[in-house]
C-alpha cells in the first residue's frame, strides 16, 4: 500500500498548482513590446513605409501587361458572301451562261474569336524622379522607425515612473493603516478623558476629525493606486496584472547618476541633432528635399523617355492548339520609343515646387520649436527633480526628528511626565512626515524618468560625470 501511495503522489505532483513567478521590469517591458496597442500600431506604420519603399523601387523594373480574350457567337454578325457567275458576266458585258452558279467570296465570320496582347514598358530616362522617389520613401521609413523607437522609450519611461509610484504607494498604504490605528487609539483616549472630565468635547472632535482624515487619505491613495495600476495594465497588455505579481524596486542610483549632470549638459544632450526626437524631424526634412527634386524634374518641357515592346494576336483559331491558327497574318509586333512631357497645366507644376519649399520651411520651423520645447522641458524637469531631492533631504531630517520625539515621549512616560496620548500624538506626527517623504519621492522619480526620456540617456549605461552642481543623493 505504501508503494501505491508513493506512486500516486509522484503522479499528482505535476498537477499541483505552482506559485506564479513575479514579473520583473524586463518581463513587463517584453510584454509591452508585444501587447501594447500604440507600439503595435507603430510597428505596422513602419511595415507600411517599407512597402512604400518596395513600391518605389519597383519603378526601376519594367511593367509587363498581358491581356487574353476569348469570344463565342452562336449567330455571327457577318454571314458568308456569294455572287452569281451571270452577275459577274453582266458586269463585264458578256452574255450570261445558260445556267449560272454561285461563287463564295467570304465564308462568313466564325463563331469563335481569340485575342492576346503582351506589352513590356521600361522607363529609360526620368531625370532622377525614380531614384529620388526611392530615397524619399526610405527617409520616410527611417522617420517612422525613429518615431516607433521614440514611442517605446516614452512608454518605458512611463512604465518605470508608474512602477516606482506603485512601490512607494504600497509603503504609504501600510503607513496609512498604522495612522488609522493610532488615530483610533487617540479617539478612544479622548473619549475616556471626556468621560473623566479631563478632556474637552472639542478635543474629542479634533481627534475624530484627524481619524476621519486618515481614512479619507487612505481612500484617495487606493484610488490613485488603482488608476496607476490600470495604466500599467494598459501599457503591458496584461489585463489581470496585480501589484503582488510585480517584482520591482526603484533604483535611487538612477536619480543620483542623473543629478551628476548639470542642467546645461542635459539640455545639450536633449537638443543635440543626433537626439531621437530631432532625428525624426531631420529625416522628414530629408524626405521633403527629395520631394522638391522630384517636383523640379517634372518641370515643363523636361521629357521622360520610355521603351515599349508589344506583341499581339487576333483570330478565330486558338493559337498553338487549333490547326491553321497562323494561316492568316493575325499577329503583330511593335517596338515603340516614346517621349512624354507636360508643356502647360495652368501652373500646377510651379505651384507644386513652391508647395515643397513651403513645407521645408515649415519643417525647419518645427525643428526650431522642438529644440526650444525640449530645452524648456529639460530645465523644468531638472529643476523639479533637484528641488524634490532637496526637499527629500529636508523631509528625512524631519522624520528623524519625529522619531526622536517618539523616543522622548516614551522615555518621559517611563519617568511619569508623559502619557499614552503624548506618545500617540508623537507617533502620528512621525507617520505624517513619513507619508510626506514618500509623496516627495514619487515626484522625484516621475521627473527623473521624464528626463531620461527627454535626453535619450540609458540608465543602465549612464556615465557618471560631475561637471555641474548636483544635489545630495537620496537615501
Amino acid at each position: 500500500m505504501r508503494k501505491i501511495g508513493w506512486i500516486l503522489l509522484i503522479l499528482l505532483i505535476p498537477m499541483l498548482p505552482l506559485p506564479a513567478s513575479a514579473y520583473s521590469l524586463d518581463a513587463l517591458i517584453g510584454a509591452m513590446e508585444v501587447n501594447n496597442a500604440e507600439l503595435r500600431k507603430a510597428d505596422e506604420s513602419v511595415a507600411q513605409s517599407l512597402l512604400d519603399v518596395k513600391d518605389a523601387k519597383a519603378a526601376y523594373q519594367p511593367t509587363v501587361e498581358l491581356t487574353l480574350m476569348g469570344m463565342y457567337m452562336p449567330n455571327p454578325l457577318i454571314d458568308d458572301i456569294t455572287i452569281n457567275t451571270n452577275d459577274i458576266l453582266a458586269q463585264i458585258g458578256r452574255p450570261p451562261l445558260p445556267q449560272g452558279y454561285d461563287l463564295t467570296l467570304y465564308d462568313g465570320m466564325e463563331s469563335t474569336y481569340y485575342n492576346a496582347s503582351l506589352s513590356v514598358t521600361q522607363p529609360l530616362i526620368t531625370w532622377g524622379k525614380i531614384t529620388n522617389s526611392v530615397r524619399l520613401y526610405e527617409a520616410v521609413a527611417q522617420a517612422r522607425a525613429l518615431q516607433r523607437d521614440d514611442k517605446e522609450r516614452q512608454l518605458i519611461a512611463e512604465l518605470k515612473a508608474r512602477l516606482s509610484a506603485l512601490y512607494l504607494i504600497d509603503q504609504a498604504e501600510s503607513l496609512l493603516d498604522e495612522t488609522s490605528e493610532v488615530s483610533s487609539a487617540l479617539v478612544d483616549l479622548a473619549r475616556s478623558g471626556e468621560e473623566e472630565g479631563m478632556v474637552l468635547g472639542s478635543d474629542v472632535l479634533d481627534a475624530q476629525i484627524e481619524a476621519k482624515q486618515a481614512d479619507i487619505s487612505k481612500k484617495e491613495l487606493l484610488g490613485q493606486k488603482a488608476s496607476i495600476l490600470q495604466g500599467v495594465r494598459t501599457l503591458t497588455g496584461l489585463d489581470d496584472l496585480e501589484w503582488e505579481d510585480i517584482s520591482y524596486e526603484p533604483d535611487h542610483g538612477d536619480v543620483t547618476a542623473l543629478l551628476s549632470y548639470s542642467a546645461d549638459a542635459l539640455v545639450e544632450l536633449a537638443t543635440d541633432p543626433s537626439s531621437p526626437s530631432l532625428q525624426m524631424l531631420s529625416r522628414s526634412r530629408e524626405a521633403l528635399e527629395y520631394g522638391r527634386k522630384i517636383a523640379g524634374a517634372s518641370m515643363y518641357g523636361i521629357p521622360d523617355l520610355a521603351l515599349q515592346l508589344s506583341a499581339s494576336y487576333g483570330g478565330s483559331r486558338f493559337p498553338f492548339v487549333e490547326k491553321n491558327w497562323s494561316r492568316k497574318d493575325d499577329w503583330n509586333l511593335m517596338i515603340t520609343v516614346a517621349f512624354k512631357t507636360t508643356l502647360w497645366d495652368g501652373g500646377k507644376v510651379l505651384n507644386n515646387i513652391d508647395r515643397m519649399e513651403s513645407q521645408i520651411a515649415a519643417n525647419d520651423a518645427d525643428y526650431d520649436a522642438a529644440v526650444d520645447a525640449l530645452a524648456a522641458a529639460v530645465v523644468d524637469a531638472y529643476s523639479a527633480m533637484d528641488l524634490s531631492n532637496a526637499k527629500i533631504g529636508y523631509q528625512e531630517m524631519k522624520v528623524e526628528n519625529e522619531r526622536k520625539n517618539v523616543e522622548d515621549a516614551q522615555m518621559r512616560k517611563e519617568l511619569g511626565s508623559s502619557s499614552d496620548s503624548d506618545i500617540l500624538s508623537a507617533r502620528l506626527s512621525l507617520l505624517e512626515e513619513e507619508i510626506l517623504l514618500i509623496t516627495e519621492k514619487m515626484s522625484l522619480f516621475q521627473d527623473c524618468y521624464t528626463l531620461y526620456y527627454l535626453t535619450g540617456l540609458d540608465p543602465e549605461r549612464l556615465p557618471l560625470i560631475t561637471d555641474g552642481m548636483a544635489g545630495d543623493s537620496i537615501s
